[in-house]
């Protein structure tokens, strides 16, 4: 399958899909789907073995920032979103296309762990939240400012670091372990870094 046909492609068209990206094939969907749903599992597992004390709220916004997270790291590495997200807005696509397709405005939509921090320890929403906030929109400065045949291995420079941070720096908020390093992966690698969209030959 390593040597399997494809060809690069930019155009795509179809009813827009914010999502997994325009004109996505089945298995590109499905993997997508599919990745949504393994962070929520593990939260719920975490969540019944271990005594956070949340309440249904909470618990209700840890799935729903795990599905967002864990399907999002997948869907911004399809190649269907990669052509969708490092093309021009369409007409068809609307503000919510000019907005969403601005890499910045995407980024900075991302505030989770400001709310993790004000809903699940509020005493640290700016050591926690703001601090991991600020990293991460530096590290898409970073990237989009670096010429594009470095920007994979500044992306993944980018995760490294917040990896070992999360690890040894900034501890992180009990049940949301995976929070940061899962982030920047979606984040700075999958959305930020422009690749060639490949489809199947």
């Amino acid at each position: 399958m390593r040597n399997a046909p494809s060809r690069i492609e930019w155009e795509y068209e179809g009813k827009p899909d914010f999502s997994s990206g325009t004109g996505a094939t089945r298995a590109e969907r499905t993997l997508a789907l599919g990745s949504a749903c393994i962070v929520p599992v593990v939260v719920l597992l975490l969540a019944s073995t271990r005594d956070y004390g949340w309440s249904w709220l909470q618990l209700a916004v840890a799935l729903a920032l795990a599905f967002d997270v864990g399907g999002g790291l997948v869907s911004n590495a399809l190649n269907s979103c990669k052509r969708f997200y490092h093309t021009p807005p369409k007409q068809s696509e609307g503000k919510l296309g000019v907005v969403l397709k601005h890499p910045v405005r995407f980024g900075s939509a991302h505030v989770h762990t400001i709310l993790v921090a004000l809903l699940f320890d509020a005493d640290r929403w700016a050591t926690y939240g703001l601090v991991w906030y600020a990293l991460l929109m530096l590290s898409v400065a970073v990237v989009l400012r670096t010429p594009l045949y470095l920007q994979r291995p500044a992306s993944f420079l980018a995760i490294l670091l917040a990896t070992l941070i999360n690890f040894y720096g900034i501890a992180p908020v009990p049940g949301f372990e995976w929070l940061a390093p899962l982030l920047f992966i979606k984040i700075v690698y999958g959305h930020m870094v422009r690749e060639e969209p490949y489809r199947p030959a």
